[in-house]
């Protein structure tokens, strides 16, 4: 099946996938009613990862399961392959580490976001430990060129128009070590890459921290990070209240966490790794 570009007939084409089309025209050979191109004719089918692709004259039909099965029928059907496939995931999806140097400028986020809707992807987890612009927090990711949250609502509409869900992966426990360098936020520091829990001024920079995804996504999920808290309360914390259970007091951080999560709507999760090590009496990831 050779084909040097799709064409596409909006009134004959299913309403979810038409800002899709319109997305990808900004870079692939796909054109709206272009006569001498094979035009991309659309058609559900039962099972929710089913595809099927086929050429037919003129035409190249796509018979889809679910809306990213649909997206991913556009992209075999660009690569020139006939396809009849299944797919057991209702959800499939990658995390993008925007916390190591500069982040992924907006136009280059929206090009990935592209490419992933032509894989079949759903899901796209934008992982910014203090790369953001947290208002009323000037230190919070200072120097860092984090994402506003126009840039935020620019990124989640775009992915909403390919079938994308944008999640905010944040940290609310460790890994906020370019944060808590600077003295400004001596308060809430456990240690070096740890918040304080049990700090009713922790809790206050994290209602801001979920406040600002709230606000700026429309996904009610979200993931507040939590892993390799290795030194949770072995610092400041140690100090204040003493030698605690380790597991006692990140299972009140989570609590609290949690409940700010959900005066907002929102339905978080976790990475599970300290959980492994806490049970653990070596304190390493595996336990035979």
């Amino acid at each position: 099946m050779n084909t040097s570009h799709l064409s596409w007939n909006p009134e004959a084409t299913p309403d979810f996938l038409v800002p899709l089309l319109g997305c990808l025209e900004d870079e692939y050979p796909i054109r709206r009613q272009s006569g001498a191109a094979k035009e991309l004719v659309f058609s559900a089918i039962d099972g929710p990862g089913a595809l099927r692709v086929s050429a037919s004259g003129n035409k190249i039909n796509i018979e889809y399961g679910s809306p990213s099965a649909a997206a991913r029928g556009i992209g075999l059907a660009l690569a020139g392959q006939n396809v009849d496939a299944s797919s057991n995931f209702q959800a499939m999806g990658i995390m993008l580490d925007c916390s190591r140097n500069a982040v992924m400028k907006v136009s280059h986020v929206k090009r990935w976001l592209r490419r992933l809707a032509l894989m079949g992807y759903n899901v796209f987890m934008l992982y910014t430990e203090d790369t953001y612009q947290l208002p009323g927090e000037p230190y919070f990711g200072y120097m860092r060129g984090g994402y506003s949250g126009r840039e935020i609502r620019e990124i989640d509409d775009y992915a909403r128009r390919l079938g994308i869900e944008v999640v905010a992966c944040i940290q609310t426990l460790g890994h906020m070590g370019q944060m808590l360098k600077w003295p400004h936020y001596k308060t809430v520091k456990d240690t070096a890459q740890v918040l304080l829990a049990d700090e009713e001024k922790s809790y206050a920079l994290i209602r801001k921290m979920i406040a600002f995804w709230s606000e700026h996504l429309g996904t009610r999920r979200i993931h507040v990070g939590m892993d390799e808290a290795h030194d949770l309360g072995r610092g400041r914390f140690m100090d204040l209240h003493g030698n605690q259970p380790v597991f006692d007091v990140f299972h009140r951080h989570l609590e609290r966490v949690e409940e700010i999560c959900l005066s907002h709507g929102l339905k978080p999760m976790i990475w599970s790794d300290m959980y492994f090590r806490m049970g653990n009496p070596t304190q390493d990831y595996y336990d035979r």
